[in-house]
């Protein structure tokens, strides 16, 4: 049976990373010191930036279950390309905001398309498609950063050329080698009818209810790294640069631990929902560091820890939904483990500012080490009482765990 070939999915993902990455870091800096507007308002622009990615991956990821994934992916990536190449010659006010949003919506889509895809690649396992997916989209966020340090000098249109022919690129690519003929795709079954469906069974719903919620509350803690640590440093006088470090450290560990993890198949741990406590684990543990941090030196330690554990925990659970999913619903759900976490790095930046100014940073990150110790503790009580009765549909025929 002929399937989309993993090298090629890789590939594109590769690809869109790096544009959207190129893109995304200058969004604050260049709608302030450029554009002239508040620090307000670039978060505003940055929510509804979630908000859209959330809806383009809702979307598609119910559409992959009906239609022909091949179309949908080729329509993302023209949308996106039209967004990015209108942004070369307009990235003035109020367009760039605009279409910052609408490219939002584009990101989600593809996201939730490539996750969709991945699923449908039998001839590897789960944890190593995903492990491989998540692998190479930070090394496309690397990558992508980089590219804004050496070219971003005032100006917004060399970074958004590039995006755009990255974008053409990635057409080229998907064009060429996402077909698959309708008759040979594997488990995705077109329904006109949703009542049709497999019906998803009771366990396996909670299962993964468990770990979308864990998710968005992981996600809000995971995006102060994004926003209020920054600060917190600055207030301790350590240097904006060395707070850009962490992010080397961020993208350096990711791809020592995704290296490893790939070297196993994706199995740390034979149990994945073990390996998926571990992760979370280690993510609890960032935060009491951080709680306590006051020298350099322990943000470094705090974001090690942070990164290890998300490079274990994060790619482990999309490939988890997969083995759960009822064969015709696995673009939805995949779509789902997409818009979740945009929904905590969406809500993530406004909750912390508002802990904040009503308590401290300290009170703030011990939340957050507190906060995810329940999610751990929970998702663990919930899942290990239940995960011996739920139904796998990863492979050709249905198994029970």
């Amino acid at each position: 049976m002929r399937e989309l070939k993993l090298k090629w999915l890789l590939l594109g993902v590769l690809i869109d990373s790096i544009a959207m990455s190129s893109v995304w870091p200058l969004t604050t800096i260049y709608m302030n010191q450029e554009l002239g507007h508040s620090l307000v308002m670039a978060g505003i622009v940055l929510f509804l930036n979630s908000v859209a990615s959330i809806l383009g991956s809702f979307v598609a990821g119910r559409l992959y279950d009906k239609y022909d994934s091949y179309y949908l992916i080729l329509g993302g990536i023209a949308f996106t390309w039209i967004s990015f190449f209108t942004l070369i010659f307009f990235n003035g006010w109020p367009v760039y905001p605009i279409v910052l949003v609408l490219i939002g919506f584009g990101t989600g889509w593809i996201v939730a398309l490539n996750n969709s895809m991945g699923t449908s690649i039998k001839s590897k396992d789960g944890r190593y498609v995903f492990n491989m997916l998540y692998f190479v989209q930070n090394l496309g966020v690397m990558l992508g950063t980089a590219i804004v340090g050496v070219l971003f000098k005032h100006s917004v249109t060399p970074l958004f050329t590039i995006a755009t022919i990255m974008f053409t690129v990635f057409f080229i690519v998907a064009f060429f080698t996402y077909r698959i003929p309708q008759e040979d795709r594997p488990a995705q079954v077109v329904q006109e009818d949703d009542h049709e469906k497999t019906k998803m069974p009771k366990v396996n719903l909670t299962i993964i209810m468990a770990f979308f919620i864990s998710l968005v509350i992981m996600w809000i803690f995971y995006q102060q790294w994004n926003s209020t640590v920054s600060i917190y440093m600055l207030k301790l006088h350590i240097p904006l640069r060395l707070y850009s470090f962490l992010w080397t450290v961020n993208g350096l560990f990711i791809l020592i631990v995704q290296g490893l993890l790939s070297s196993k198949g994706g199995r740390l741990l034979k149990d994945p929902y073990h390996q998926v406590y571990l992760g979370i684990a280690f993510f609890t543990l960032s935060f009491g560091i951080l709680a306590v941090a006051h020298e350099y030196y322990h943000f470094v330690i705090a974001m090690i820890v942070l990164t290890i554990g998300e490079a274990i925990a994060f790619p482990s659970i999309p490939a988890i939904v997969n083995s759960l999913s009822p064969y015709d619903q696995k673009g939805k759900y995949q779509g789902l483990a997409s818009a979740f976490p945009s929904a905590g790095r969406a809500i993530g930046p406004l909750v912390g500012s508002m802990i904040i100014e009503s308590t401290s940073f300290v009170f703030l990150y011990s939340l957050g080490l507190f906060t995810i110790l329940i999610v751990l503790v929970v998702i663990a009580f919930i899942i290990e009482g239940t995960k011996r009765k739920a139904i796998l549909y990863e492979s050709n025929k249905k198994d029970s765990l």
